[in-house]
C-alpha cells in the first residue's frame, strides 16, 4: 500500500524519525540523485538505490 495503517497515534519519536527521513530525501533530490530512497543502514541514514 501507499500508506501505513497505525493502530495507535503517533508520538514525538515518530515525528522526529519522519522529519529526518524527509530531510534526507529532500537533500538527495536537491543534490540531483534519482531512483533512491532513504533509510537507516547500520544505525546511520543513507541513500539506498531502488534499481
Amino acid at each position: 500500500p501507499t500508506y501505513m495503517i497505525r493502530a495507535i497515534p503517533s508520538n514525538a519519536s515518530d515525528n522526529v524519525y519522519c522529519t529526518l527521513l524527509v530531510h534526507s530525501a529532500v537533500h538527495g533530490a536537491m543534490a540531483g540523485y534519482l531512483g533512491f530512497t532513504v533509510g537507516p543502514v547500520n544505525g546511520r541514514h543513507a541513500y539506498i538505490p531502488i534499481y
